[in-house]
Parts: structure tokens; sequence; C-alpha cells
């Protein structure tokens, strides 16, 4: 699967319901071996209900840029959401489709569970 399949398509939970869609994702990279770096795991989607742009990096938490841009990042992803990809029934052409409810795990380790990032709905 290439990263291109993925971005920009909405995700829909086990009920049915629209969550946002793909605006990154999460790679882990396995053991090294030997003279090779290990493989690459993906292992969550990040899902924005608002916005389809890229966060830039911001939602780490770690970017030395302007506040300004960080603000209007933060306030059109709010409440985005890391979806671990076991969660994930099916990926269809037209759509992620979950398995499970997915928990809420915040963008921002510095952040609380569940903690809002940006103001209003």
């Amino acid at each position: 699967m290439l990263l291109s399949e993925l971005l920009d398509l909405p995700v829909v939970d086990a009920d049915g319901a629209r969550l946002g869609v793909v605006v990154d994702v999460r790679f882990r990279r396995a053991a090294r071996r030997r003279d090779h770096e290990g493989d690459l795991e993906l292992i969550a989607l990040i899902v924005s209900p608002h916005s389809r742009m890229s966060m830039y990096g911001y939602e780490r938490g770690r970017v030395n840029g302007p506040a300004v841009i960080a603000r209007a990042i933060e306030w059109l992803h709010r409440r985005s959401r890391l979806i671990p990809w076991e969660c994930v029934r099916r990926v269809d052409p037209d759509a992620v489709i979950l398995g499970v409810a997915a928990p809420r795990i915040p963008l921002d380790a510095r952040r609380g569970v569940g903690e809002d990032s940006g103001a209003g709905g």
C-alpha cells in the first residue's frame, strides 16, 4: 500500500459515522539487521474532522515556527485523532473502514487523553 492511497481518504467508524479524513500517518522502524535499516511499519493514521491540509509537523509540539501559523493549524485540525492501524478493518478505494471503536490518543504526548486541541467545534 502506498501513502498516496491513504491520504485524503475519509475514515468511517464501525457504526458508519464519518470521523474525518486521513491527513498523515505514523510509522515505526523495525530493528536494524546487520547493515540494513529496519523496515517501516505503518502503526497509525492521523484523522482530521475539519481540514484536508497537512499539519506540517506542528502536531508534534516540537516545531519552532511562527506562533500564528501554529495556532491556525491547531484550529484547523481541532479534534484530530490518532487511530491505531489495528483498528482498521479494511481500506476501500473510497474510504478507510474501522472494525472497532478507536481509542482517544492525543497527537501531542504533552496533552492529556481526550483534551481538545483547539477551541470551538
